[in-house]
């Protein structure tokens, strides 16, 4: 890979840095402090705050308006029953088929889906299949969705590190979206074959959190035991949230359906159509 990622970025305690900005963005600020920084915020990454839930004035602290919920008709389901729906809103970072175990991170460059997930047999269970990265910005809404009815079966908390998730580091962190910290989650679609389904953390915040399970990342705190909520979910449903931009690859078995092969930087809204089911 010829680019690298930022010296700065390679030298800093990342985890440490990540979690001090995380206490940070999760204090609550007065609104004469608060509001001019998200006004900032907004123009600055080109947040859409047209279909938020609360107008901005509303917010009491950044991890508040990062995980901003939107109005239900803002993002519609796909009129296919089958249809896939992207489970959030970004860019593609690449797209493909499952071979020889691995998956495509730049032209080139391949990571084990045996080491994203660290399970070498639910790996297997996906091999043939089809998968879809997709980075979520600064900007971006932070909640992610059930792209179809299924089930987890499986929720793994996997303590990594926290390189950024953008374009650069992509192409320069081999590995990557394998060597940060991150929750693999396997499971069933009500309609026939597995899934996986992996919320990626990133540098600076690089919390994870699942709406089923009191998991959170950075520090990791998560138990793969009995979860507090129910492990199902119907299309359109709220999957969990980042705590600031970050990355999910989703993974469909083959006897699942097939999930398109979008060209990288393509541009998604939660609830597009992204493939379709068997």
């Amino acid at each position: 890979m010829e680019q690298r990622p930022p010296l700065i970025v390679r030298l800093v305690p990342r985890r440490l840095l990540s979690r001090l900005t995380g206490w940070f963005a999760r204090r609550e600020l007065p609104g004469f402090l608060l509001r001019p920084l998200l006004r900032w915020y907004a123009r600055r990454y080109g947040a859409d705050l047209a279909d938020a839930v609360r107008p901005l004035e509303a917010y009491t602290s950044f991890v508040d308006f990062f995980t901003r919920e939107l109005h239900p008709e803002a993002r519609p389901m796909p009129e296919d029953p089958r249809a896939v729906a992207s489970p959030c809103d970004g860019t593609v970072s690449m797209a493909g088929s499952v071979e020889a175990g691995t998956l495509l991170q730049v032209k080139g460059h391949t990571y084990a889906l045996a080491d994203l997930l660290g399970d070498a047999d639910a790996a297997a269970a996906l091999e043939g299949g089809t998968y879809a990265v997709i980075y979520l910005a600064p900007g971006d809404y932070h909640r992610y969705h059930w792209p179809f009815d299924g089930t987890v079966t499986k929720a793994h908390g996997i303590e990594g590190d926290l390189w950024p998730v953008n374009e650069r580091a992509v192409n320069s962190v081999p590995g990557l979206f394998a060597r940060n910290a991150r929750v693999a989650c396997t499971g069933r679609l009500s309609s026939g074959g597995t899934f996986a389904y992996v919320p990626v953390g990133a540098l600076n915040v690089g919390s994870i959190q699942l709406v089923f399970s009191g998991a959170r990342t950075n520090p990791l705190r998560f138990e793969d035991a009995e979860p507090t909520g129910r492990r199902w979910g119907v299309r359109g449903e709220e999957f969990g949230r980042f705590e600031l931009g970050s990355t999910v690859v989703l993974v469909l078995s083959k006897e699942a359906g097939t999930l398109d092969a979008l060209p990288p930087g393509t541009k998604l809204r939660m609830g597009e159509a992204i493939g379709r089911l068997l």
